[in-house]
């Protein structure tokens, strides 16, 4: 399956840096999206234009995505397909037309090499896939459907699947809530793998293990986690 990645998404990129990002290496249609500075938890579309950059503002209600007016989307891949797909509908406020051809793909510091990193898949689809083809403690990390700038661990803990979301913070850090912080998620998924993690009810959520370990983490179902001593866990096959 080919897994469709929001390259276009650069998660630590400030209005000035992807200005001259899109200048140095963009041409007139060269795109990406990126966080708000101004206004947390909203996102800014910035296009390279024949005369310069324009920087479009989005607007995250929590219930859904627009440009301030307009057609609303679920997701801010839904709001870039919409526009690429339909030329001619993002205007600038005298009439021009804004194009949206050449996404600017962002250096990502996930290790795209590594088997549990599954993109942009939903959490139905993650956890038909870890029901269906996996056992106990297999797990996957893919990307933030609502929330582009983050993660989510989906882990098999027998007949069901949990959903952990990985936080990436304004440093460019990722954690779940614990404490510890983590500069990727390879590193991340490594010391869950040493330090497994239970649910708030008691249940182990466990990535593949070997060994006993001196340590475990409560996920809660908002994804923050606490101390949990003297947890052992045993080994599981990795199966996604």
């Amino acid at each position: 399956m080919v897994i469709e990645r929001r390259r276009w998404f650069h998660h630590n990129l400030e209005g000035i840096q992807a200005e001259k990002l899109l200048l140095e290496k963009g041409v007139p249609g060269s795109f990406l999206a990126r966080p708000s500075r101004s206004n947390p938890g909203n996102f800014t579309l910035s296009v390279r234009r024949e005369d310069g950059v324009t920087h479009i503002r989005i607007q995250n209600t929590g219930d859904f995505l627009d440009l301030y007016g307009g057609e609303k989307f679920a997701t801010l891949s839904e709001l870039v397909d919409h526009y690429r797909e339909n030329q001619g509908q993002l205007k600038e406020k005298n009439g021009s037309i804004i194009e949206l051809k050449y996404p600017l793909f962002c250096q990502d510091p996930i290790a795209e090499s590594s088997r549990w990193f599954h993109g942009r898949i939903t959490g139905k689809e993650a956890q038909k896939l870890l029901l269906e083809k996996g056992k106990y403690g297999s797990f996957l990390v893919r990307e933030s459907i609502h929330k582009p700038d983050s993660y989510v661990l989906s882990v098999a803990t027998g007949e069901q699947v949990s959903h952990i979301l990985i936080h990436r913070k304004p440093d460019n850090k990722f954690d779940v809530g614990g404490g510890h912080q983590f500069s990727t998620l390879k590193e991340l998924i490594d010391f869950y793998t040493a330090t497994p993690m239970v649910e708030k009810n008691g249940g182990l959520v466990c990535l593949k293990q070997t060994k006993q370990c001196g340590g475990a983490a409560v996920a809660t179902k908002h994804g923050t986690t606490q101390p949990f001593p003297g947890s052992t866990c045993l080994h599981h096959e990795f199966g996604v």
